[in-house]
Parts: C-alpha cells; sequence; structure tokens
C-alpha cells in the first residue's frame, strides 16, 4: 500500500469525525481548525517516516526508452528533495526514476540525441514525494551522455563511475553533492553553488585537472594525486591522460572537498 494512501486515509477519517462533532454541536467551526490540522498532520507524518522506512522497490517508477539515442542529456530540476542517481538503468533504457505525484518527466529524440527533463516538487511532503523520501533515478551507461542537476536545498549522492558521461554541471543551492565522475573517457566538471558542500570522488586511474578559483570557502584537495600548480591542481599526466576529468568552480561559497 502507497503511504500517500495511508495519508490521506488518515486526514479524511479525522475530518469525518470534526464533522461529526460539529454536527453534534461539540464544535461550531471545522473549517477554522484546517491549517492547524493540515500542519500537525504533516508534521507528525514526517516524524513517522524518520522511523518507519519501506523498501525501495516498493516504489512506483516510470521509465525512458532509449531507442535510437546515440546521446542522451539529462536535465533534473528539484526542490528540496534526497536524490540517488546511479549508473545502471537496465539495456535499452535511457532512464528508470521514482514516479510520485509532484514529478514531471518527458523526453524528446532530435537526430540521435535524445534529451530527457525531470522536475520534481520536495518529497519531504508525504503526498508529493516518493514512498521512501528519496528520489532514485538509473542512467544509461551504453551512450555518452551529459547531466545538469539544478536544485535547492537538496541531498545528492552520484554516482556515475561506469557512465560515458563527458559532461557534468551542478548548480545548487544550500546542499550537500557526493559525486562519483566517470572512470572512462574525458569529462567536465562544472560546479555552481551557494552555501554547499561538493565532496567529488575521482576514480582511480582518472587523471585530473582542478580550475582554481576565488569566492570559495574552502578548497580541499587531494595533493598527493593532484599536486597545486600554477594552473590549480593537477594530475602529471593530464595531457596524455586517455581518461580524465577538467573541473571548473565558479563563483559562489561554500566548502569543495576533491579526491
Amino acid at each position: 500500500m502507497r503511504r500517500d494512501n495511508i495519508f490521506w486515509g488518515g486526514v479524511l477519517i479525522l475530518f469525518g469525525v470534526l464533522f461529526l462533532l460539529q454536527a453534534q454541536g461539540i464544535i461550531t467551526n471545522v473549517f477554522r481548525l484546517f491549517w492547524p490540522i493540515l500542519l500537525i498532520l504533516i508534521g507528525g507524518w514526517m516524524v513517522i517516516n524518520v522511523f518507519w522506512k519501506s523498501a525501495t522497490s516498493s516504489g512506483e517508477t516510470f521509465n525512458i526508452p532509449l531507442g535510437e539515442a546515440k546521446q542522451v542529456r539529462y536535465r533534473f530540476s528539484h526542490g528540496a528533495a534526497q536524490i540517488r542517481i546511479h549508473s545502471d538503468a537496465p539495456a535499452g533504457q535511457a532512464l528508470v526514476g521514482s514516479s510520485a505525484v509532484a514529478a514531471d518527466h518527458n523526453s524528446h529524440l532530435t537526430g540521435d540525441i535524445l534529451d530527457v527533463k525531470v522536475s520534481t516538487g520536495p518529497s519531504f511532503i508525504p503526498v508529493l514525494g516518493p514512498n521512501e523520501g528519496i528520489w532514485h533515478y538509473q542512467v544509461t551507461k551504453d551512450v555518452p551522455a551529459t547531466l545538469t542537476i539544478e536544485a535547492g536545498a537538496s541531498a545528492f549522492e552520484v554516482d556515475l563511475k561506469d557512465t560515458l558521461v563527458s559532461r557534468v554541471e551542478l548548480k545548487v543551492g544550500a546542499s550537500t553533492v557526493d559525486l562519483t565522475m566517470p572512470a572512462r573517457g574525458s569529462s567536465v566538471l562544472d560546479i555552481e553553488g551557494g552555501a554547499a558542500t561538493f565532496n567529488v570522488r575521482i576514480p582511480e586511474g582518472t587523471a585530473a585537472w582542478i580550475d582554481r578559483t576565488e569566492g570559495f570557502v574552502a578548497l580541499n584537495v587531494d595533493t598527493n594525486r593532484f599536486p597545486e600548480s600554477d594552473r590549480g591542481y593537477r594530475s602529471p599526466n593530464f595531457d596524455t591522460a586517455t581518461d580524465r576529468v577538467s573541473i571548473s568552480l565558479r563563483a559562489g561559497v561554500g566548502t569543495v572537498n576533491i579526491k
């Protein structure tokens, strides 16, 4: 049973009782109590969800077939939410993701490029987000792709190690982002954020160049792998490496950890 069914069932029962009490003359106006009761219900439901975790597999999902596409451009737009993006979409699928009331997703094929757009409301509201409160997405690892994420105060876990993603753009607010970059090919990471924390992992055997940019509260780089130079931080073999990542940190404040 979906959790939102339980939530709305509880709302109907509660208001049914209140209308009965009004009919009996015990209370005078149910609607004066509407907003306080609604806030109590949502707050109580959020507390319950902390202790009651459903299995991820029980949630409803949608899928977007890869079809004839030779490249995919992903764009995710989220409000306050918890999001997990992993590279384990089944063969032939461009995207498999959580489905919920607030989710809107569409795709469009232009030539051999598939544009996939996903936008959602906040997952902390029980009747809008997925059952377990976390948005799960599986992206393809079969064709090259680009990925753009736009979000407010969110928590991200993004694992692109096995993908062919060539470009990642992060435009987030007060968020926490745990990101693993691709291990194969050449890719670019463009970070633009507010008071956010970015934990970026470069797979072993992958070279990197981190362009040093002013305006960040903290930039912590594993200098054993990426020594500091006059051009930021750079792997000694970056120019000749087949597998490599270029990282650009745009204006903003936050903490960036790269290892």
